[in-house]
């Protein structure tokens, strides 16, 4: 056993040591002869991290060997370079989340999991090895209720009344917070709409408090940054922007890592003007924006009953917790 991992390892088990996953990943575990880098024995996953000799001279028909051999006694194998660990360690751990979620578990004795001897595990004899070590088509027509489980909701809950241990699916929560100012001779935006009052909220862009909340917490989930990464307040293109840009832009850029918005909970935290007047016109906005169905858009306000600075009147907050998934 090396004492001394790589940097791509050793980033990548931080990540993954203390179940921080949702399984149990051991490092340089033995497995059929071997010690692999990472293995998941719950879910007989393996991880490889694979340096510059990986692809030099025979080595790399020999991992391919090997990883048919695992591939055969049911253990998927997943290979990563070091680069691509240490340059885009996030689209790393998306990759073996999926396969965590796809791949069902098997039984993690030791004379079917931890097989260091000469004798076989088969498929003939382990008919889930057979029907489940392969992620795609014909391993969700083999696994029915994990090709209807995998997002939640009444159908999904109703074909799997009592999910198996340990399943997993793919939703995210995020959670926003915004402040902001409020000063003369500034237009007050809030979840879209202009709200007539005396002042306005100060900012780079329109400052609309709501949204920023809404957007932090939408990249939040999506583990994408906040929102001052992607628009900083020191760009001239952000300066006086429209807020309702930024929500769509947000909204484009957890797509490209496959989310798709649930639902929405927020709460404005205003001593003046009186924001329920204005809820309905807020929803609609910001559902068209979303392209989603008010329904999943709940919008609150309160007060902090004059104290603070929301209390004096000398800005406003807003919080906002989302749903998503993939």
């Amino acid at each position: 056993m090396r004492n001394n991992p790589t940097e791509a390892e050793a980033l990548l088990w931080n990540y993954l040591v203390g179940n921080k996953m949702g399984c149990h990943f051991r490092r340089q575990h033995p497995v059929m002869g071997y010690i692999p880098d990472f293995i998941c024995l719950e879910k007989k996953l393996i991880i490889e991290i694979d340096g510059g000799y990986h692809f030099e001279g025979e080595q790399p028909e020999k991992d391919a060997e090997r990883t048919a051999a695992l591939s055969e006694e049911g253990y998927t194998v997943l290979r990563f370079s070091n680069e691509e660990v240490t340059g885009g360690v996030d689209l790393v751990l998306e990759t073996i989340d999926d396969y965590l979620i796809t791949l069902p578990s098997v039984s993690t004795s030791h004379s079917r999991i931890n097989n260091t001897s000469n004798t076989p595990v088969t498929a003939d004899a382990n008919p889930s090895l057979r029907e489940g070590h392969r992620v795609g088509s014909e391993f969700a027509d083999a696994n029915p209720s994990l090709r209807e489980g995998h997002r939640v909701g009444s159908e999904s809950l109703n074909a799997n009344p009592s999910p198996r241990e340990g399943f997993r699916v793919g939703i995210r929560v995020g959670f926003g917070y915004d402040v902001h100012k409020l000063v003369e001779g500034r237009d007050l935006w809030l979840g879209g709409i202009k709200i007539p009052h005396t002042l306005g909220l100060l900012g780079h862009s329109d400052a609309d408090v709501l949204i920023h909340a809404i957007c932090d917490a939408l990249l939040g989930a999506a583990n994408m940054r906040d929102i001052g990464y992607h628009w900083p307040d020191t760009s001239d293109e952000t300066d006086g922007m429209d807020s309702k840009i930024i929500l769509r832009e947000t909204m484009a850029l957890i797509a490209t890592k496959g989310y798709r918005f649930v639902n929405l909970d927020a709460t404005v935290c205003a001593e003046r003007p009186k924001i329920n007047p204005h809820v309905p016109a807020i929803k609609a906005c910001l559902a068209e924006i979303m392209d989603t169905d008010e329904d999943n858009i709940s919008i609150k306000a309160t007060t902090t009953e004059r104290l603070g600075f929301t209390g004096r009147e000398e800005g406003m907050s807003a919080f906002a917790t989302v749903l998503i998934e993939r």
